[in-house]
């Protein structure tokens, strides 16, 4: 994981540049981290870990956006919050919680705020993304013979995957965002 979690600091960096906006991402990165290793151990996202966090990390966002004057950006990333949070809300009840739990629906409102600050078109790419992901996981351990169509799994760590996915696509000019 700490592998992972350098390549995709490295990846932030190249989206961020030097920056104080690559504080808050770091922070990101740290506490998505330690969210899908509890996801992956317990099947759950740990409430004390992803609210906490979530509000430190989006007050730190703030204060990055005041110092730089990045307000409309700092406003669609709440936006994006919102639509995420209330599309996952939507998913959460359409399958009366099972596959998706109620944790799933909490990270996705951090997750639509970073990745939604940066631009709508990278919301949508973390969403897309997410469901390939998934369905991938998914698909590999059926054929695998590790899971079958009522295995439940995580699916905290393909939200997340697809959220850091979608800020590094950015950097390597993959996801244009307006400047």
């Amino acid at each position: 994981m700490a592998a992972t979690s350098a390549a995709v600091a490295v990846g932030f960096l190249n989206t961020l540049g030097l920056d104080w906006l690559l504080i808050p991402y770091l922070g990101l990165l740290v506490l998505t981290t330690a969210l899908i290793i509890t996801d992956l151990d317990d099947f759950r996202i740990v409430d004390r870990l992803n609210l906490a966090g979530t509000l430190m990390l989006a007050v730190l966002l703030a204060l990055v956006s005041a110092v730089d004057g990045r307000w409309e950006a700092l406003l669609r990333g709440v936006g994006g919050a919102a639509a995420y949070f209330g599309g996952a809300s939507l998913l959460f009840m359409l399958v009366r919680g099972q596959g998706f739990g109620a944790g799933d629906v909490k990270l996705a409102v951090q997750l639509g705020l970073f990745t939604a600050y940066l631009g709508w078109s990278v919301l949508g790419w973390a969403v897309f993304a997410t469901a390939a992901i998934g369905g991938v996981i998914a698909l590999g351990l059926i054929v695998a013979g590790g899971a079958n169509r009522k295995t439940e799994l995580p699916y905290g760590p393909p939200m997340i995957i697809g959220a850091w996915t979608a800020i590094v696509m950015v950097g390597v000019g993959a996801i244009p965002i307006p400047s």
